[in-house]
């Protein structure tokens, strides 16, 4: 257990620090850091790690038991190769038991430690093959929502288009897996499909997508203004996260109605989420 911070006396002065898990790639390391906050995130992704290296890794049996179209998906993705991306989806399938069990992803005792080791050892290989499955799923309607922006080159269409690579490199960058995390990655099928759906109506009807687009740059300008990037830290401020979120079911709203939103969404829902943060 480790103490919440840690009080020293310099010349007269009380100067308090915190101590930290700071992930390491092949360990952890125990620093002090400057605040509370500081700790909690270095801490959120040392805990992260120590719980990968304790348990038995599941990511060597995936790769030998893959499927002939899940390598073939994989192969290209954004990352160094696939064991890298394989690696990533370990560490989001920890991720996702370590929040189950403790939503702020803080383990503060060997006890609480050593009860979510057991059940990540215990679930991991499932899920796992569960998560290759979804990713290499992502990654062929990836694919073909940049196969379907190529396609439609044109001077005309050039703003649109842009907008929708930029769309798609958001949501694909590096990391993407156990940046998304679980929950969230299971409506990436649905924002890719949405790209092929936008560029097919696009080429139809410019005038329309314009007028769409409007009403996304002034939502997209008030996250911004916010504070809001994408890709966005996934530690970032809550509402933050939330109206990042928000915005690609926007798109489906404005680009690709048939494929339904998973929440009621506008620009003015996105403006009170924002709001109500501040």
């Amino acid at each position: 257990a480790l103490p919440a911070h840690l009080d020293t006396r310099q010349a007269g002065n009380v100067i308090r620090a915190y101590p930290a898990l700071i992930d390491e790639g092949a360990s952890v390391a125990l620093r002090l850091v400057a605040t509370a906050e500081e700790r909690d995130r270095a801490t959120r992704r040392g805990i992260r790690r120590l719980l990968i290296l304790a348990t038995p890794t599941p990511v060597a049996y995936v790769q030998e038991h893959l499927s002939n179209e899940e390598k073939l998906a994989l192969a290209a993705s954004p990352y160094p190769g696939p064991r890298a991306l394989l690696d990533d989806c370990l560490a989001a399938c920890v991720d996702a038991e370590l929040r189950l069990h403790h939503a702020d992803g803080l383990l503060r005792t060997r006890a609480e430690f050593e009860h979510v080791r057991d059940a990540i050892a215990s679930g991991v290989l499932e899920r796992m093959f569960e998560t290759v499955a979804l990713v290499a799923r992502i990654l062929r309607a990836a694919r073909e929502a940049d196969k379907a922006i190529s396609a439609a080159s044109s001077i005309h269409l050039m703003a649109a288009l842009g907008d929708a690579r930029a769309q798609l490199a958001g949501l694909m960058p590096p990391g993407f897996v156990s940046a998304t995390g679980l929950e969230r990655l299971r409506h990436l099928p649905r924002y890719l499909e949405a790209i092929v759906v936008r560029v097919r109506k696009l080429t139809e009807n410019p005038g329309r997508d314009r007028q769409a687009m409007n009403q996304l740059e002034s939502a997209i300008g008030a996250f911004e203004s916010a504070g809001g990037r994408i890709p966005i830290d996934p530690e970032a401020a809550p509402h933050l996260v939330r109206v990042r979120w928000m915005l690609e079911e926007l798109r489906v709203g404005l680009f690709a109605q048939e494929l339904r939103t998973a929440e009621p969404v506008s620009p003015q829902r996105i403006a009170k989420a924002l709001a109500a943060a501040g």
